[in-house]
């Protein structure tokens, strides 16, 4: 039983596969679009996921015994759909603001999901900064996607 100050830690590792696979959807996003803001703001995204992911490992170590270096699969899908979707002609800065927030909003679900199980008290308050900071990126998202 991997244990942190006596209590196992709950759904880390698939919290970081999604934020792992949403890093490398924004990072191809960057070199479709061409919106100078949106490349910033998708660099603002990768920088949050990279720092939140770095904040859970310590807690996947421990459910898993190693680095959790995996990605998910509905995001893997969800990219793929949006290369089909810009492949068509739809403007591609619009879609891939659209998609991406659904994997802010994917990942705020999963967030929500580990802070519903058991945590130790340290992982539940990285898992809490974590929620706020993929929080702030929605809602940068949100905000872009509504311009």
């Amino acid at each position: 039983m991997n244990t942190h100050q006596g209590q196992d830690v709950h759904h880390i590792a698939d919290i970081i596969q999604v934020m792992n696979s949403g890093i490398d959807f924004y990072e191809k996003a960057q070199e479709k679009v061409t919106d100078p803001s949106i490349i910033a703001l998708f660099q603002r995204m990768i920088d949050a996921r990279k720092v939140s992911v770095e904040r859970l490992q310590p807690y996947a170590i421990n459910e898993n015994g190693e680095r959790e270096n995996g990605s998910d699969f509905a995001v893997e899908v969800r990219k793929a759909y949006t290369s089909v979707i810009t492949k068509l002609g739809a403007d591609k800065n619009a879609t891939y603001v659209s998609e991406l927030e659904e994997v802010e909003d994917k990942t705020l679900a999963e967030i929500k999901h580990a802070l519903k199980k058991p945590q130790p008290h340290d992982c539940e308050a990285a898992l809490s900064k974590t929620l706020l900071t993929i929080q702030s990126c929605h809602a940068e998202m949100s905000k872009m996607k509504k311009h």
